[in-house]
């Protein structure tokens, strides 16, 4: 993996569907963000890096599922704030999120709201 850019904050963007992780990291290319796009769980955890300004994860991977992923990810020590996006998320799921601490974005994404919430995250202190 080539070195990541300490001018550009980095996304890393995990989503199985290839066209939906191709618009993503494009749009937040043209935003000026540097984008880690990572199709599986297992991709993204080989991929981590401390660098990382903000996560960008799918629920329903093929191999885990979205919440727990990032608890895989903050047990290596990656504390980057998180949103993840699904389609109609139940009760259950919007509880374990919130107890993670961490947003849902709803698919489809239609609107500005992933972004937005990426650089409301990001201006956090």
């Amino acid at each position: 993996m080539a070195p990541l850019s300490p001018d550009r904050p980095v996304l890393l963007i995990v989503d199985d569907d290839a066209a939906v992780l191709r618009s993503l990291a494009f749009m937040a290319g043209t935003r000026g963000y540097e984008v880690v796009s990572c199709a599986s769980a297992a991709e993204a955890m080989a991929r981590l890096d401390r660098s990382l300004a903000c996560l960008i994860l799918d629920q329903n991977l093929p191999d885990l599922q979205g919440v727990q992923l990032l608890q895989q990810i903050r047990a290596a020590g990656i504390k980057a704030p998180a949103l993840l996006m699904t389609s109609d998320p139940p009760a259950a799921l919007k509880s374990q999120a919130a107890a993670a601490g961490v947003s849902i974005v709803e698919k489809p994404l239609l609107d500005e709201s992933l972004f937005q919430q990426v650089g409301r995250l990001l201006a956090e202190p």
